[in-house]
């Protein structure tokens, strides 16, 4: 990702999931195959007691894979051979029906974690997930490879984060708009956001094509009650409409909410 090679689409995936959670990811950071940036991203991470760190990549069996090393220097731990990710990465190989197999050293270096930490299974992949908490912050593990991270994403990790949100509920509206700029809609937004400090309003300009300034809008409420959210979306996504209209723009469409239309 660092050398523009790969473009992490995991990064992607893993905040829209969370986003329909419920919840929001602070921030992201991409460090690079070295034990110091690792340990130290993880050292300033921490220092923030974020509730989860989700790490993606560098699970497996080259060199380079060093991330649960990063992860135990950053802590201040030892690495140690545990024996249920052995188990696991053996069973995984035995299920591919791998009579030939050899633990080599390779491959054994996937079962050596973080001491006090966890191995997840992956069902998807040979490296298991890892998981070890680290005062109130739980840190995840997960291999690089889109399909075996999704798959651990939602059979272990999402289970846990929602057990620790709570029920939440999700509401989102996005509008299509034209005729108006950003600099114009900018302090509609900024009056919804004092009136409803829980929500999201972000924009996202579109360029300008043939004259017309084109922006589209997301609006999104996380609450405790389903239909207080429903609500309170519908109530921006109105005084939104309002004031564009007034501003001389328009609504070209709509996604999620109704909006009423000018006689």
């Amino acid at each position: 990702m660092l050398i523009g090679r790969t473009l992490n689409t995991n990064a992607h995936w893993v905040g829209r999931r969370m986003a329909l959670i419920g919840t929001m990811i602070a921030r992201m950071t991409t460090a690079d195959d070295d034990l110091e940036e690792i340990s130290s991203s993880l050292k300033e991470i921490l220092a923030r007691r974020p509730d989860f760190l989700i790490v993606v990549g560098g699970l497996g069996p080259t060199p380079d894979d060093m991330t649960l090393a990063g992860i135990a220097k950053g802590l201040g731990i030892e690495m140690k051979l545990n024996r249920e990710a052995l188990r696991l990465i053996r069973e995984h190989y035995s299920n591919l029906a791998r009579r030939d197999f050899k633990m080599t050293p390779s491959r054994r270096k996937m079962a050596v974690l973080p001491c006090g930490s966890t191995p997840v299974l992956n069902e998807k992949g040979t490296a298991p997930g890892v998981r070890i908490s680290d005062g109130p912050t739980v840190i995840f593990c997960l291999p690089g490879v889109p399909a075996e991270m999704k798959g651990i994403f939602r059979r272990s990790v999402e289970p846990e984060i929602r057990d620790r949100v709570g029920k939440l509920y999700r509401r989102a509206a996005k509008l299509k708009l034209e005729g108006i700029y950003e600099s114009s809609l900018a302090p509609f937004i900024g009056r919804e956001l004092e009136k409803h400090p829980g929500a999201y309003i972000k924009s996202h300009p579109k360029g300008v094509r043939d004259g017309v300034s084109r922006i589209e809008l997301d609006v999104v409420v996380v609450t405790e009650e389903k239909e207080e959210a429903a609500e309170e979306v519908r109530e921006i996504v109105g005084e939104l409409a309002g004031s564009v209209r007034k501003a001389g723009g328009a609504i070209r469409s709509a996604r999620g909410v109704q909006i009423e239309t000018e006689d």
